[in-house]
């Protein structure tokens, strides 16, 4: 019995991530969230605006930034985190809209980490995992896989890049 999950976990393993797309964010001051709060974990730190692109899914993207005891709120409120409080819990979710007309819905969980970099200490490095979920048949192959996004936040610029990765279509 050992033997046969052994077996089972190593040929799933073998089916790699793929580059899926890659996002561009910015945030919009003001913005409403395009998300419930209500299904969201965590402050609504902000809300915005971007581009998907890749071979896979590529469009336009709104989004909602939830965070739990994130360091950025002290930012924002002018005083510099104290060692141990740079990292919070993201949750951020929103929409895809592709070039092709299909709506990707995306819910995610994961952590920010400010000042991993020393000599740019406004830049946030992020991990992901991320779930999919749409109606439109090109797409359902999401619905049932999870995402990986990696990426980095500049608080300075609320500019946000993720680099977005998953199985292939043909891989489920």
């Amino acid at each position: 019995m050992e033997n046969t999950a052994k077996v089972e976990i190593k040929d799933t393993l073998k089916s790699s991530l793929i580059h899926l797309f890659d996002l561009d964010f910015q945030g919009i001051p003001g913005m409403e969230p395009v998300v419930p709060e209500d299904e969201q974990d965590g402050d609504h730190i902000g809300s915005g605006e971007g581009v998907v692109t890749g071979d896979a899914i590529s469009g336009k993207i709104k989004f909602s930034m939830f965070a739990e005891n994130c360091a950025l709120l002290l930012v924002r409120a002018g005083v510099e985190p104290a060692p141990g409080q740079h990292i919070c819990k993201a949750n951020p979710g929103g929409v895809i809209k592709t070039d092709d007309g299909a709506l990707i819905e995306f819910n995610a969980r994961g952590y920010g980490f400010r000042g991993s970099d020393p000599a740019h200490p406004h830049l946030w490095t992020l991990t992901l995992g991320v779930q999919y979920g749409s109606d439109d048949p090109r797409y359902q192959w999401l619905n049932t896989s999870l995402g990986v996004w990696y990426g980095v936040f500049d608080e300075q610029t609320g500019k946000t890049r993720y680099r977005a990765y998953g199985p292939s279509a043909g891989s489920l």
